[in-house]
């Protein structure tokens, strides 16, 4: 199955929300360096945008033509029928309706993604790429390339001409898949027990694998699940591969399970908390040895700026993927003009090096995704667990920072794995995204006062736009007027 239709190149949406959202387009033809930002935000009919535009809006309506790419950030984004985007469409917000033309790729991270009967996709292999709680493909609208998306839900009422690629709980197929499915679903004997979502009108369907009588896949279908649902005959063309799958514990059926199952779920989750908690606290302990800023300034900015640290979480989480593909393709151009002049030695070493560098970068990123960023979100719980149970603290800072990891971890552990499939993932998602935003934040501070002390050694004042820094686990009470003579290890009283 083709992931991904090409390389894409879409890195500069970094540069773009910071440096362009905060222009307003104000003319009927804009040109490609301004964008839009606001509560409500309006592409009229008759505007003609050139090249890729960028936003950040509570609401954006796209009426006219945008020829380029549309990226940014809002909590909903509508093309009406008379709206066209020419180019890919990358959006990390609420929801997203597409009722007009698009001419490339989708790409979306949030909570809905609705592909409407009015629209038009052009293209002849156009994909839709998402992270989101539900998708939904109406009858009567065609999606041309292929369907990839983790999230809790698919509904597909309409025509998906490629492959269906899902990771999640609901998958449910009404109309036709031109390709095969691959999928991993959740157990369709259980309730979906989740409220709907009425702002966003999303209603959550039980979990499963449900192929409808007259719908249609013209491939394989290969997916896993804790149990076979059966599959009406003649609709699928290809061959039906079923793997079964350890169904997640969920505790609203432990009244129907007997006693054996009771303290098997019961110790799965005990095992489950341990093992995570030792996991953090191994990879946060030498962190706080070695460089304990790196945990707990980005931990402040967690308790105290926790929503833009997701966001800064979301955007790093939306370029990783493609600013990884850049520096593979960047990588194989230099290789190959190495190749080209004869340099066959000097291309061995540096198709090295680039190798070396390419993978490290997306360890280090699914390292801070998948480890670090949970580990600054234990530090910060267990900072405010520490305080409340210890109003005295103990006169090593390092002892209090270990001691509020070892609280911490534990805390996030016994939560994040909490026997309700919905829950655990929403947190974990939600606390890994917080944890690499606020490291985010954290590096940008640091990297813009070591260069500034390298620009002035001088003078200790700083700039007048220097970000300010937020006052760290160790020394948040350090310097406060009448604190210096008080007796050893008083930090004063709890404000919180």
């Amino acid at each position: 199955m083709r992931k991904l239709t090409k390389p894409h190149t879409r890195w500069l949406l970094a540069l773009g929300l910071l440096l362009t959202l905060g222009l307003l387009g104000a003319a009927s033809r804009v040109e490609a360096s301004d964008g839009m930002r606001g509560d409500r935000c309006v592409v009229a009919e008759d505007d003609y945008i050139v090249e890729d535009f960028y936003f950040l809006c509570r609401i954006l309506e796209v009426r006219g033509t945008i020829d380029g790419d549309l990226l940014g950030i809002g909590s909903e984004v509508q093309i009406f029928p008379t709206g066209t985007v020419t180019g890919d469409i990358w959006f990390a917000g609420g929801r997203l309706r597409i009722e007009g033309t698009v001419g490339d790729d989708i790409h979306f991270a949030g909570v809905s993604v609705l592909i409407s009967d009015k629209a038009h996709i052009v293209g002849e292999r156009t994909d839709l790429v998402a992270l989101a709680l539900n998708v939904e493909i109406m009858p009567d609208a065609y999606l041309p390339g292929d369907l990839l998306v983790y999230g809790y839900q698919i509904e597909v009422n309409g025509v998906v001409g490629g492959d269906i690629d899902f990771g999640g709980e609901s998958l449910t197929i009404r109309g036709r898949v031109g390709g095969q499915i691959d999928a991993s679903v959740g157990d369709w004997r259980r309730d979906a027990d989740l409220p709907g979502l009425p702002f966003y009108n999303v209603s959550f369907n039980d979990p499963g694998l449900i192929i409808a009588e007259g719908a249609f896949v013209g491939g394989d279908i290969n997916y896993q699940a804790p149990s076979r649902r059966p599959i009406p005959p003649g609709v699928v063309q290809g061959r039906i591969r079923y793997e079964a799958v350890i169904s997640q514990p969920d505790i609203t059926n432990i009244g129907e399970a007997d006693a054996a199952a009771r303290a098997r779920l019961l110790r799965d989750y005990a095992s489950r908390v341990l093992r995570d908690a030792i996991t953090l606290a191994l990879i946060g302990a030498p962190v706080l040895l070695l460089w304990p800023d790196f945990i707990t300034q980005p931990a402040q900015y967690v308790r105290r700026r926790t929503i833009p640290a997701v966001g800064w979480g979301l955007v790093a989480f939306m370029l990783a993927f493609p600013f990884s593909l850049i520096l593979i393709v960047l990588s194989l151009i230099v290789l190959a003009l190495l190749l080209t002049i004869s340099l066959e030695q000097l291309a061995i070493f540096a198709g090295a090096g680039m190798l070396i560098g390419n993978l490290a970068f997306i360890a280090g990123f699914g390292f801070l995704l998948l480890f670090m960023g949970r580990v600054v979100v234990s530090f910060a719980i267990g900072y405010l667990v520490y305080r409340f149970a210890f109003p005295r603290p103990d006169r090593s800072a390092l002892r209090r920072a270990l001691w509020a990891l070892a609280a911490g971890v534990l805390v996030y552990a016994m939560l994040t794995n909490v026997p309700l499939p919905p829950l655990g993932l929403i947190l974990e998602l939600v606390t890994a995204l917080a944890g690499v935003g606020a490291v985010a934040m954290f590096l940008r501070v640091w990297f813009y006062n070591v260069r500034a002390a390298e620009a002035a050694p001088a003078t200790a004042t700083p700039l007048p736009s220097e970000p300010a820094p937020v006052p760290g686990f160790v020394d948040e009470y350090a310097g406060l007027p009448g604190m210096d003579n008080l007796p050893e290890g008083f930090t004063g009283f709890d404000d919180d």
